[in-house]
This record gives C-alpha cells, sequence and structure tokens, in this order.
C-alpha cells in the first residue's frame, strides 16, 4: 500500500453537462459562484495551515470586468459554480495585489495544504497554463473562440475549424532496483547540488509506458530494465504533466551516466538513502531525497519501507 499522492484523488463534481456548451459569463453571475485566483504563476490561499482563498461571486465579476482575466469552470458543489480566475493583468509589485490572502508557488506549499485543496489549485493551475500558451490555432494560426466553460477552443477560421483541448505530457518515473534490492537514483546538473532522485522522462510517440521506462533507463544509466510494475500517477501542472510511477527490477550492471542529461547515477542501498536529508536540511554528504509532494518521494519511501 503506498502513501496517498499530492494532487491527485480530487473529489469535484467536474460538471460535464454543464461545462460542455456552457457560457462562461452566465456561469460566473450564477447564484453561489465562487472563485479561486491565478496572479503571475501564483495563487491565492489564507489561513494556517493554509487552504484556498474562494472570492464571492460580486468580488470576481469585479476582478474579470477590471483584468479581462481568463475564467473557466472547473466545477460544482451544493453552493454553485466554481471557477479560476485570472488576474495577471493587475499591478501588485512582489507580493501580489492584496486580494485578502497570500499569494504562493502552489510547489512551495503543496505538502501543507488539505489533499482536496491541493488537487483543486493543481488542476486550476493546469487550466489556466494552458490558455496562458494556447492563443492561436496550431493549424493555421488563426484565432480561437474558447468554448465549453474554457475548456476546449475552436478555429474561427471557416476552412479549418480545428479543436484544440487541454494539453497533458505524459511521463514516466521509475524506481529501479536490482538483484541485492539497491535503487538506482540519479541527479540532473540542473538540480540543486546534493539532490537525488528517480529516473524519469517523457513518453515518445509509438511507445507504451513500459517501453518508455526501458528506453530512459537505459539511455540515461545504460542499465537493461527486465521487468515493469505499475504503481501510481500523479498530475504534475508544473506545467502540464502527468506523471505515471513505475517500479522496475533490473540486470545486475554498473550504471554509466548519459552526459548530456544525467550528472551522477549509481545504486544506493536503504542504509545509504536512510542518511539523505531533506533540502532544507542535506544529509549525509550532502545528499537529501526529493520534496514531499513528488511521487519520486512517495516511489522511494515506498521503496525504503521494504
Amino acid at each position: 500500500m503506498i502513501a496517498p499522492v499530492l494532487y491527485s484523488g480530487l473529489s469535484l463534481d467536474r460538471s460535464h453537462p454543464t461545462r460542455r456548451g456552457g457560457d462562461i459569463a452566465e456561469l460566473m453571475r450564477r447564484q453561489g459562484a465562487r472563485f479561486t485566483l491565478y496572479w503571475r504563476g501564483r495563487q491565492l490561499v489564507s489561513g494556517t495551515p493554509p487552504k484556498v482563498r474562494w472570492l464571492d461571486r460580486a468580488y470576481g465579476l469585479r476582478l474579470a470586468e477590471a483584468t479581462q482575466g481568463t475564467c473557466l469552470l472547473l466545477g460544482e458543489d451544493e453552493t454553485g459554480p466554481l471557477l479560476a480566475l485570472d488576474i495577471s493583468a493587475l499591478d501588485g509589485g512582489e507580493q501580489g495585489p492584496e486580494m485578502g490572502g497570500n499569494w504562493v508557488w502552489l510547489r512551495s506549499v503543496g505538502g501543507l495544504l488539505a489533499a482536496q485543496d491541493a488537487g483543486l489549485l493543481a488542476y486550476a493551475r493546469g487550466m489556466l497554463i494552458w490558455r496562458e500558451k494556447t492563443r492561436f490555432c496550431a493549424n493555421c494560426g488563426g484565432a480561437l473562440l474558447f468554448q465549453d466553460s474554457g475548456h476546449s477552443a475552436k478555429c474561427v477560421n471557416e476552412a479549418c475549424g480545428s479543436l484544440h483541448f487541454p494539453r497533458t505530457d505524459p511521463a514516466i518515473i521509475m524506481l529501479v532496483t536490482d538483484s541485492l534490492g539497491r535503487a538506482l537514483l540519479g541527479r540532473q546538473p540542473q538540480w540543486t547540488p546534493g539532490m537525488f532522485s528517480c529516473l524519469a522522462g517523457f513518453v515518445e510517440p509509438g511507445e507504451s509506458l513500459e517501453d518508455a521506462v526501458a528506453r530512459e533507463v537505459w539511455e540515461e544509466a545504460g542499465i537493461r530494465v527486465n521487468s515493469t510494475t505499475y504503481v501510481a500517477s500523479q498530475p504534475w501542472p508544473f506545467p502540464s504533466s502527468l506523471m505515471i510511477g513505475f517500479t522496475a527490477s533490473a540486470f545486475d550492471a554498473e550504471p554509466v551516466a548519459d552526459p548530456h542529461e544525467i550528472e551522477e547515477v549509481r545504486w544506493f542501498t536503504r542504509d545509504e538513502v536512510r542518511t539523505f536529508g531533506e533540502a532544507d536540511r542535506p544529509g549525509e554528504g550532502g545528499r537529501f531525497l526529493p520534496r514531499k509532494d513528488s511521487i519520486a518521494r512517495v516511489l522511494v519511501d515506498g521503496w525504503l519501507r521494504g
């Protein structure tokens, strides 16, 4: 049994019947509508421990009118529509515009949030980043008309008419072990010095997930995998991935790091990894594990528990 994976397990009525063909302007004015805010990559929380800071309909409508920012439907609850609003057009200095809360980077507080709040902010972030980056038709370069309450777009060029949907990039991440029970951990050169994590990579066209695991381990470490087992997945809107976690067993061999992507890769015993620390208090040799909000950490912690 693995530990819960942060950002997953969101219990929310995404309201497909309402969303499909929905008029976002009408939903914003509906009784009980509430808004969660996004500002230049950060999101609004309040309290200790932090939780989503919701704004009521009147306040949200005023902000939407003032900023002309993207707004989309996340879902509905018994009170009314739950909407995400991008107010990045507002000035706010380093701390962000005053909205009765704190503007935070989701990864900095994800582990402090209740699971449902973390999942909802990840959902909102992923959708708004897609909207932020999707401005023109990728087929013909034409303008886009957003529809379905902000969840799809159609090219206005009648000769094209292409449909566009939110992007999610599948990536595999794996905790690889050998016959001695050691784990294969590595680090990329751009990471903070001392951090070691599982190997990972994006799934390429024409690959199964298992094929991607085997290819990435071979490319990054020169190790051949002989079996893979699915563990769990994690929404990862940083900016638009779905992390798909595996354990894998490998043929015994000494790893060789890919010099283009990997700075160091090696086998570690459980006793060695138990000497690792956290980012704010590294352990022996200055080493530490990835943050606890990541599926990489879930995989490593599961292996440590044996």
